[in-house]
């Protein structure tokens, strides 16, 4: 009798476990799993810009929970384009749908379903539009990032196409998967503090690839503003935005193509060179390489003018939806809006134009997607050459809400600046971390006032003065040690200099 009881038993649990995968199979009665909150590392989104690359095979799949639950996080923190979203995830179990409110996985369809059999897992964005694809793609990709300092790094990460098609093909999503995120362990080179976006004519100021702000806490609180206050972000704060959208970085791509702070399909790289200033001076044109610009084995950080005057009316003029009150504004443009590969490069850098300028303590606002009307009539405002497309407007400038909420560690630092000076002008950069008034003076080491450089409201972010040796009568000061002194909001910030001319 016992026996017969047994036999009963594991029959009935036979069935219920066969009816629980044909009902997941349908969309799911399996418990959701709930995943490990997000980890905040210690690494700035800037480092994990500079650091990161895609790494295309040799992966194997022993990678801790916890790389899964932060890549989906970050995918599900980037702003919304369309009226759905959904964030699928193969792994050698199931095919799970994520949902952010509650940070669970839920089974959408059984079995090991992954492109590829070595992967630890791959998450898939699934929107109505491949700008906001791409977003959410960089977004976990920084993620992934963030892990490469534990164990040598060995979070290994990629977007591929081939891995999309065959997610469409076999998870049975509920709308098309945009792009598919392939993860798992491989050796990588680790973290890189290494510069190489330098600028050919000097028209940017050299950008900072490690910054004040952990990624994981600047995500969390990442929001969009369309008000802005008056003062325009300074040049400094402009070299750091262009290099952090598409800026150039230590490691090669494809064919030694020299990478970038994004992805790109096959290392094409389509928004060289179509990546536009627009302020009260005029339009420039980003380059990230060397002239005549189109050599992608090159590595630049320059600016060029393509049009003189403020043409920033009529770019407020050419769509409603631009906030009018900027002082700047980025326009991303591709050759073709109809593309996969160029519209989601084009969410990758809005993506990290949003980031960095939250991380300098700047208002960000995206204006996307655009209609034909609207392309057509930014392309006529800036003087854009045929061929080229607005697809994204990012608008950026000083906050104006919510100045006291944003933490800091000290109103005030130095960043940069020569220990000694023989000849020529010495330069210092600072960082502010909100907007005020701001007072550089030079003393010498008796602490008797020798020049006042500026007494100005500047914005937060990167700034930078320069001072030529001389007193406030003109004449040159002596040999000796001085200090810069860069005060605000009652803190202050020295940097001493040997002038030994």
């Amino acid at each position: 009798m016992i026996i017969v009881v047994k036999r009963l038993a594991r029959l009935v649990s036979g069935v219920l476990l066969l009816t629980a995968v044909a009902a997941a199979g349908r969309g799911g009665v399996y418990p959701a799993e709930t995943l490990p909150a997000p980890e905040y590392h210690n690494h700035s989104f800037e480092l994990l810009s500079n650091s990161r690359y895609s790494v295309h095979s040799g992966f194997t799949e022993d990678l801790p929970r916890q790389v899964l639950a932060n890549v989906l996080w970050a995918m599900s923190r980037v702003p919304r384009l369309g009226t759905y979203r959904e964030i699928y995830v193969a792994t050698p179990e199931n095919v799970y749908l994520y949902e952010p409110g509650s940070n669970t996985l839920v089974v959408h369809r059984t079995g090991d379903l992954r492109y590829n059999s070595g992967s630890a897992f791959e998450a898939g964005i699934a929107c109505a539009r491949h700008e906001e694809a791409g977003m959410a793609i960089q977004a976990g990709l920084l993620a992934a990032t963030a892990f490469w300092a534990r164990g040598g790094g060995l979070v290994a990460s990629c977007p591929m196409r081939w891995a999309t098609d065959y997610a469409n093909a076999n998870w049975g999503p509920a709308h098309t998967i945009r792009m598919v995120n392939v993860c798992g362990r491989a050796q990588t080179e680790g973290l890189d503090t290494l510069l190489v976006a330098l600028s050919s004519d000097s028209s940017l100021p050299l950008p900072h690839v490690i910054g004040e702000d952990a990624f994981e806490p600047l995500l969390a609180e990442l929001r969009q503003d369309s008000q802005f206050g008056a003062i325009a972000p300074s040049i400094e704060n402009i070299s750091q935005l262009l290099w952090a959208a598409y800026g150039v970085t230590p490691h090669n791509a494809l064919n030694a193509r020299q990478g970038l702070t994004v992805p790109s399909s096959m290392a094409n790289y389509h928004l060289t060179g179509r990546i536009y200033l627009v302020r009260s001076e005029g339009v420039d044109r980003f380059h990230n390489r060397l002239p005549p610009g189109n050599n992608l084995n090159t590595a630049d950080h320059r600016l060029e003018r393509v049009v003189i005057g403020d043409r920033r009316p009529e770019l407020r003029q050419a769509s409603e939806r631009i906030p009018q009150n900027a002082p700047i504004y980025f326009v991303i443009a591709v050759s073709d809006t109809s593309g996969y590969a160029p519209m989601q490069e084009a969410g990758f850098a809005a993506f990290q134009f949003l980031m960095q300028a939250a991380a300098l303590g700047l208002n960000g606002y995206l204006t996307v997607p655009l209609t034909t009307t609207e392309r057509s009539a930014i392309a006529n405002a800036l003087s854009l050459p045929a061929g080229q497309y607005p697809a994204v407007v990012f608008s950026c400038g000083e906050r104006v809400t919510g100045i006291a909420e944003r933490s800091a560690d000290g109103m005030v630092r130095i960043v940069r600046g020569q220990s000694a000076v023989r000849r020529g002008v010495l330069r210092v950069e600072y960082l502010l971390r909100r907007s005020g008034e701001v007072r550089v003076e030079v003393f010498d080491l008796l602490g008797r006032p020798v020049r006042l450089l500026l007494d100005a409201v500047q914005s937060s972010g990167y700034h930078s003065i320069v001072w030529d040796g001389t007193d406030e009568q003109g004449s040159r000061v002596k040999r000796g040690t001085y200090v810069v002194v860069v005060s605000a909001e009652g803190e202050a910030a020295q940097h001493r200099v040997n002038w030994s001319r």
